[in-house]
């Protein structure tokens, strides 16, 4: 099995998993080559970098504001372009998202241009209020990060974590008939609970679990030596994956990718995603685990950051670096020091 061609990093949520999309509007395809493509088929958005937790895996290392975040005025303009391009699908992270004082807005601006929007959230501010929003702008789905069936396990991971929040903000949505997911991100010391994790989604309602192995950058690769399941721990885990798959078949939908980051990264050489990766400063990276940036949205169209992703990919920089990742994955470390593809030190 090889990575799916519509296969993206979802930024959230630290493991890989997402599912391929529906086929995208003609506006965003031209043609069947990537190369051919006017506009990226998802867009990965990390609003902010401001989080209540301080969890030991996260990809951005949030917990503070990134100097340079985009302004009000900037993340607009921004958005009509997305809209002008015709991307079909939007997923939206942080740092935590509903942490942004333009959240509501911007979801409901999205969700008037008929994009489709998937939010990532670690639920612990989804109160009543916010239910009966997000009910009302349909989004494609609320994807809410908990990491074991108790709050034992999903608390040691996920530092200043409140599960019982997370847990209830998933029950509220799903009566209020809001697609809502749960993805866990496995780890030496939570892995054993994926079972009881999916059974809780289950009983809960939700229309689908997210999993995956962890990735090896950000505090993941700083925590590595005490995050990183065994070999075994692994088997086991895909085993009742593939179990709890067959058990919930036409009940709910149970997503994992059984490739790590390396996998992907030899996979993304050949076959570029066609989806832009926007973290809260504008700056748009090629893909989570590489410290290339290709553009910053607030400085050049986003159409033409688009062309510069592309071209990106073919550039030798990129080339040489991504193989050297792959012989020696502890340079996974160095994915959140960016450095401008088109950009000589």
């Amino acid at each position: 099995m090889e990575p799916t061609k519509n296969f993206n990093t979802t930024p959230g949520m630290a493991v890989y998993g997402t599912p391929s999309f529906e086929t995208a509007p003609a506006l965003a395809l031209a043609g069947e080559n990537f190369d051919d493509f006017k506009a990226p088929l998802f867009l990965a958005w990390q609003i902010n970098s401001v989080c209540n937790l301080g969890c030991l895996h996260c990809c951005e290392e949030a917990g503070h504001r990134t100097p340079g975040e985009m302004t009000r005025e900037q993340i607009f303009n921004f958005l009509r372009q997305v809209r002008e391009l015709g991307i079909p699908y939007v997923a939206i992270s942080g740092g935590e998202p509903l942490l942004h004082p333009d959240f509501l807005e911007v979801a409901g601006f999205i969700r008037e241009a008929g994009i489709s929007l998937k939010v990532e959230t670690n639920g612990e501010f989804i109160d009543n209020r916010l239910v009966e929003r997000f009910a009302a702008l349909d989004f494609r789905s609320v994807q809410i990060s908990l990491d074991g069936a108790t709050s034992a396990t999903h608390e040691v991971l996920r530092l200043k974590g409140d599960w019982k929040k997370s847990h209830t903000a998933v029950k509220n949505l799903v009566k209020k008939g809001v697609t809502t997911e749960i993805v866990f991100v496995p780890t030496s010391f939570n892995i054993h609970e994926v079972g009881p994790a999916i059974d809780m989604a289950y009983n809960l309602g939700c229309y689908g679990f997210y999993t995956g192995k962890i990735m090896r950058i950000g505090r993941a690769a700083l925590n590595w030596d005490k995050l990183n399941p065994t070999e075994e721990q692994y088997k086991a885990f895909f085993r009742i994956l593939d179990e709890k798959t067959k058990q919930y078949e036409n009940k709910m939908k149970v997503y994992y990718y059984p490739y790590d980051v390396i996998e992907e990264l030899k996979y993304r050489l050949q076959k570029p995603s066609a989806s832009l990766l926007v973290v809260p400063n504008g700056n748009t990276k090629l893909i989570g685990p590489l410290p290339f940036i290709c553009g910053n949205v607030k400085e050049q169209p986003l159409a033409e950051v688009w062309e510069r992703y592309k071209k990106s990919w073919r550039e030798p920089k990129v080339i040489k670096f991504t193989k050297r990742v792959i012989k020696d994955p502890n340079l996974l470390a160095e994915s959140n020091k960016w450095q401008n593809v088109f950009e000589t030190r």
